[in-house]
């Protein structure tokens, strides 16, 4: 997750015109965004899953972590578009909009470090069974 979130700020051009030219680039841009998105989505599983939390989607597994105290209700509001975001990339890639993921590809990026910086894989964040 971490290698992606480098390689996308390592590749992330100045300009719009520059990051629509760069073709399969670009893509690989996205490709790299989803992959840490799903890495985000597989540690809140798995923290799920340790403490026998029952969930239906990725949006009730997030909501699940923020009302038992593993995440912030802030970092759930920023997972809960990262799982819009994700679905978009996947699902409906023809939807997405260059200018806009250009625009806000740093916010993106916050968005996955904002999660890594709360760290809610940590043992003592965690209720033991």
């Amino acid at each position: 997750m971490v290698e992606s979130i480098e390689l996308i700020k390592e590749t992330m051009p100045n300009s719009f015109e520059e990051f629509q030219a760069l073709g399969l680039a670009k893509d690989g841009i996205y490709k790299r965004l989803e992959f840490a998105i799903q890495c985000i989505l597989d540690i809140c599983s798995q923290i799920a899953h340790e403490q026998e939390m029952v969930s239906f989607g990725y949006k009730d597994l997030v909501n699940n972590l923020a009302e038992n105290g593993i995440i912030s209700s802030e970092l759930k509001e920023k997972l809960f578009f990262l799982v819009d975001l994700r679905e978009i990339l996947i699902y409906n890639y023809d939807l997405m909009s260059d200018e806009i993921a250009f625009r806000n590809v740093p916010e993106y990026i916050e968005y996955i470090e904002a999660f890594l910086k709360e760290a809610p894989w940590r043992r003592d964040l965690i209720r033991t069974r």
